[in-house]
């Protein structure tokens, strides 16, 4: 069984080079593509939709002011072989907005509640940017049913250390006097190299800029304000970081609570590497969910 498997991970990884609002009352059939919502803890509609088949299933957790379109590149090559789920976190996409406490936490329990709906087993969950404090929020509130997570330009200390309050209010100002404004120049300050496709980047700055001002602020004040010590604390399965290759990205507090860490870092790439290299995202992710899948035996 065992060799069958690796076999069956190995072929993965060669297809991978080829380019490629109440919680439903009966789970969508697996191998059958399906759009539904579940209900989170605060009675908030998330939008979900579910493909493929396969005794693993992977759920897709977007960024902040992003949706579920932005893993499009990934659902193609990964539904062949696995049960894959991606989701509007509340606030985003087509999911509601009626939420009062916009915490890690909070995000944790929509995809908690997805999961829950489908009645998934063997979940690995992988999340880009704000996605990877939801992911590890949600593995503490599903110990039986997550074997892994992987995080996409995620986990390092910048999204997982509380700052001060004085370095929050410097970053949120500029969204506060002009939301649209600030967000542009802060994709195009942070997000992007010179090198980075301007289509993708007028793409970006639409859609982020299209979140409404009060729902983002408070996102990204909640995520300035997460400190995910406790959390960690609390987990004890492997975790996979998938980085773009840039100065001054330090681990050392997932490293110190997490004993089975390994990151990888893929060049000339910004921060949605999803999107800017679809290729090398794929391989490399298809290389750590096996090594996670194994890790489960």
């Amino acid at each position: 069984m065992k060799a069958a498997t690796a076999l069956l991970f190995l072929i993965c990884g060669v297809m991978l080079l080829i380019p490629a609002c109440r919680q439903s009352e009966k789970a969508p059939e697996a191998g059958s593509e399906s759009e539904n919502t579940a209900v989170s803890s605060d009675g908030v509609p998330i939008h979900f939709q579910s493909q493929g088949q396969g005794d693993y299933a992977l759920v897709f957790v977007h960024g902040w002011c992003t949706d579920m379109s932005y893993w499009d590149a990934q659902i193609p090559s990964f539904r062949v072989y696995y049960r894959v789920v991606t989701l509007d976190l509340a606030g985003h996409g087509r999911s509601g907005i009626d939420r009062q406490n916009w915490t890690m936490e909070m995000f944790g329990r929509d995809v908690a509640a997805v999961v829950t709906a489908l009645d998934l087993k063997n979940v690995i969950l992988i999340g880009h940017s704000l996605g990877g404090a939801a992911i590890l929020e949600a593995a503490r509130l599903l110990p039986e049913r997550v074997i892994g997570l992987v995080g996409v330009d995620t986990f390092s200390d910048i999204y997982l250390a509380a700052y001060g309050d004085e370095r929050i209010q410097a970053t949120l100002e500029p969204f506060r006097r002009d939301f649209q404004e600030g967000m542009r120049r802060y994709v195009l300050e942070n997000y992007f190299r010179f090198s980075s496709s301007e289509r993708l980047k007028r793409q970006v700055i639409l859609d982020m800029a299209a979140m409404p001002p009060d729902i983002g602020i408070a996102v990204l004040e909640q995520l300035l304000r997460y400190d995910a010590d406790s959390t960690l604390q609390q987990l004890d399965i492997p975790i996979r970081s998938i980085n773009a290759d840039r100065p001054l990205v330090y681990f050392q507090k997932i490293r110190k609570r997490i004993q089975d860490f390994r990151n990888r870092f893929l060049s000339n790439v910004g921060h949605f590497l999803m999107m800017e290299d679809p290729q090398t995202l794929n391989r490399t992710l298809a290389d750590f969910l096996g090594q996670i899948i194994q890790a489960s035996y």
